[in-house]
């Protein structure tokens, strides 16, 4: 069938050579030199094809790109696809023969760096470019957060191909897109000639990467970076972009025989250690013990208080400080002493402890490894014998608690009596009370932790591994809870277990198996040790 419009007329038959560059090379031209005007429908993808002489996957592969270039958009149902208003102030982000509008100066200053490790045969090097991509394109996220305009969304989910057909060109179109709705010509320019050196490389050095599970994982953060701006939130469009180049480093690690220098270990326990309420397996003990043997610093880190923590740290053989109280702690065993502490002002505390009362709730208050509690019912007395630990220290109102200066490391508030629609409004009130005064968690269902703001057990590994001149890059971290999140997002390595919440998989590099199943043991000698045969 002859087209409706342009029959031919201008359309050159193409080669079999590229078949997919020189459909974009054609229609790129018509549309710069105006033959395609900015509104004006193109022919059918069928009828391209017939005028072309190349298949309609061609065509339609071709047509892909240039909506990710901006050049040409895709209506609803019978619209077809229209050139694009903005075509014409596009067209540079295309056309390998218009000339770049950039100084020789900013030329040299981009393409220096890449030369210096032009073969990209080796870890070290892919590290370095990518370190120079996150820095570059963490800042173009948010410059498209503010800047990106309907033709620039439209651009990048033109690039995310449907369900999890992802491969090397994909991954290439998107980060062109990215870089292009920052609307800075320099630092697209900078972000793209990075992105073409790695991306030549991947696809025909790493095929693998683009295999699953790697290709179903780099689609999904594609489109969390696309949600992140399109929604305008410029922290979880950064956080995105931090996450999947984290992720593509650590798979091209992997690729090119490299394990990273692990040397600090921060595993939290109940979910990931422990296989049950008081469960250490054999597997998971000698992992440990293997980490131990490699020199590397292993630390527990829980919401627990340091005297539960105590049995699993001797059965580990552990000399470590303890990451207690969600991040409230960083506590000395041995000497029963906190090494670090951000404790909750007192008049917050009061605060506290008065909207969990008018709640309903049990008020438990931590202070200096010291449990006092409000009362007591059947319950926590259970839970108690199950979990082996220790009774409150004191029942009792905690009024002189407060007026004494004694450190409030944590409040928590017991909601386990409530109905179901009760502790729904007791959780709703705490969050709407005290979110962005104190970090929130429900380390159990029911069981509502309330620290200071500046608490987290990421902010308690960072002061350890400062202390010990160890950096991020070279910790890793295991968790399963929402209150591991800041901890997988700091460590250079962040596992999440099989079992974790939603958001902590989100937050963590690498995903392992349950905690039933020695998912932490798995992570240790997968991604951990030097020597894996070693912890079997």
């Amino acid at each position: 069938m002859a087209p409706d419009s342009h029959t031919g007329e201008g359309y050159d038959r193409v080669t079999p050579r590229r078949v997919v560059d020189e459909v974009v090379r054609q229609l790129h031209a018509m549309i710069s030199d105006a033959e395609l005007k900015p509104g004006e429908r193109l022919p059918s993808e069928r009828d391209l094809a017939e005028v072309l002489g190349v298949g309609r996957p061609a065509v339609r592969e071709a047509l892909r790109e240039l909506r990710v270039k901006g050049f040409v958009f895709t209506g609803r149902g019978r619209q077809g696809t229209s050139v694009a208003a903005a075509a014409e102030a596009r067209r540079d982000r295309l056309d390998p023969e218009r000339p770049r509008e950039m100084t020789h100066a900013s030329n040299t200053a981009f393409t220096a760096p890449a030369a210096a490790d032009d073969a990209l045969t080796t870890a070290k090097q892919v590290a370095h470019l990518l370190e120079l991509r996150m820095a570059l394109e963490l800042q173009a996220a948010a410059l498209a957060v503010r800047r990106a305009d309907a033709a620039d969304l439209e651009a990048l989910r033109a690039s995310l191909p449907d369900h999890d057909a992802l491969d090397a060109k994909d991954d290439k179109l998107f980060h062109d897109a990215l870089a292009s709705a920052s609307h800075n010509p320099l630092l697209q320019q900078a972000v793209q000639d990075l992105v073409g050196r790695l991306h030549d490389r991947a696809a025909s050095g790493f095929p693998a990467l683009y295999e699953q599970p790697h290709r179903a994982a780099i689609r999904s953060q594609h489109a969390a970076i696309l949600e992140a701006i399109r929604d305008a939130d410029e922290d979880a469009a950064r956080r995105s972009v931090a996450q999947h180049l984290g992720y593509v480093g650590r798979i091209l690690d992997r690729l090119l025989g490299a394990k990273r220098d692990i040397r600090m270990l921060v595993c939290d326990l109940d979910g990931t250690l422990l296989a049950g309420p008081r469960l250490v397996t054999e597997r998971t003990r000698e992992a440990i013990a293997s980490a131990r043997d490699e020199q590397i610093t292993v630390v527990l880190a829980s919401a627990r208080p340091p005297r539960s923590m105590r049995v699993y740290h001797v059965l580990l053989g552990l000399n470590t400080p303890v990451i207690a109280g969600n991040g409230s702690l960083l506590w000395d065993l041995e000497s029963s002493i906190p090494v670090a502490r951000e404790s909750i002002d007192h008049r917050l505390a009061s605060e506290i402890i008065d909207v969990g009362r008018s709640l309903g709730a049990i008020v438990n208050v931590e202070s200096d490894d010291e449990w006092f509690a409000e009362r007591t019912n059947e319950r926590m007395l259970r839970n108690l014998k199950t979990f082996a630990l220790e009774p409150p220290h004191r029942i009792g109102t905690m009024d002189d608690l407060l007026e004494r200066d004694d450190p409030i490391d944590k409040v928590f508030l017991d909601v386990r009596d409530l109905s179901p629609e009760q502790r729904d409004v007791a959780r709703t009130s705490i969050n709407a009370v005290f979110g962005g005064r104190a970090n929130i968690t429900e380390t159990a269902e029911g069981l509502v932790d309330v620290v200071s703001q500046r608490a987290s057990k990421a902010i308690m590994a960072q002061r350890l591994a400062r202390s010990r001149r160890i950096p991020a890059d070279q910790v890793a971290a295991i968790g399963d809870n929402d209150n591991d999140v800041a901890l997988l997002h700091w460590a250079g390595t962040g596992i999440a277990m099989g079992n974790a919440t939603v958001t902590a998989k989100a937050a963590a590099d690498l995903v392992t198996s349950s905690n039933l199943r020695d998912g932490a043991a798995e992570a240790i000698e997968t991604w951990v040790l030097s020597h894996p045969s070693a912890a079997r």
